[in-house]
């Protein structure tokens, strides 16, 4: 019982959902300071100290507008869609180390790990690319299908690349720490990639390649033909606004905390081989 509550915790409070949410209006105010501070600007100011909580006032506001239905789609389906994939990027965190600390000090030691559970976590991470595409396919608006199609379009240059750049450090990592496959484990070994001189260039180029592929899962410029503002104003999320609005952007920066989570673990190794005193393993 107690190691089902223990999981359960794990996964909607830390490392899971609450944390997930808590981390990424931390990382986006954070991103705003910095876009604010490069054009001379200040960023938001006045909610909370240095507006810390501006991030959450506006996902607030965006919850409590008013839900515009759309002619011809589901708003169920969109919603249970945008769900699905912010509940399938969270999961991805259970597999990961980042959880050590809670079971070092509650005296358990749950590991979520599994011979080729990077395959898992590899086909949990399509879920928001096909989520943003059906978004735009459930619309009516010709700008929305558009957009949906190039996310498709996309996803065929970018998913490839993602997925075999990960691989590419665990699969070496599987000889050093069983077992085979394991994200948990590489996470726990790929720092020692870096120190063999046979395979730290493969991992450097892996590195690059999950950077990059990573910004265009993420529909950065210059990797944002999906949404491009002056072409297709927002691409597949054109017709949508209070609360489905609210959960895009949530997905979206969910998706760059995880994906930056997971890529500092399996290329990075955490907090290795610094974990004593523990500030140096969180630095």
């Amino acid at each position: 019982m107690r190691e089902a509550l223990l999981l359960a915790f794990e996964a909607l409070i830390y490392p899971g959902l609450a944390f997930t949410l808590a981390a990424i209006l931390l990382t986006q105010w954070y991103a705003r300071k910095l876009y604010a501070r490069m054009q001379n600007r200040v960023g938001p100011l006045h909610t909370g100290p240095s507006g810390l909580l501006q991030p959450l006032a506006d996902l607030l506001k965006l919850m409590l507008k008013e839900d515009v239905a759309i002619h011809g789609a589901s708003d169920r389906l969109a919603a249970g869609l945008l769900a699905v994939a912010i509940g399938a990027l969270t999961s991805i965190l259970l597999m990961t180390p980042l959880a050590h600390p809670l079971r070092m000090l509650l005296g358990d030691f749950i590991v979520i790990q599994a011979g080729f559970d990077v395959v898992l976590a590899l086909y949990l991470l399509v879920w928001p690319t096909v989520a943003v595409a059906l978004l735009g396919f459930m619309s009516p608006n010709p700008l929305s299908i558009l957009g949906g199609s190039r996310v498709f379009s996309l996803a065929l240059a970018y998913e490839v690349g993602f997925a075999l750049s990960l691989l590419a450090p665990v699969a070496m990592s599987s000889a050093l720490r069983p077992p085979a496959f394991s994200i948990y484990a590489a996470s726990l070994a790929s720092w020692r990639l870096w120190t063999n001189p046979l395979t730290a260039a493969p991992t450097a180029l892996a590195l690059a390649t999950a950077l990059i592929s990573l910004q265009c899962k993420l529909m950065e410029k210059p990797f944002d033909i999906p949404e491009a503002e002056t072409e297709i104003v927002a691409g597949p999320f054109t017709e949508y606004s209070g609360p489905k609005l609210a959960l895009t952007i949530i997905l979206h920066d969910v998706e760059l905390f995880v994906g930056s989570t997971l890529i500092t673990f399996v290329f990075l190794g955490g907090p290795h081989p610094f974990t004593q005193p523990w500030w140096r393993g969180a630095l």
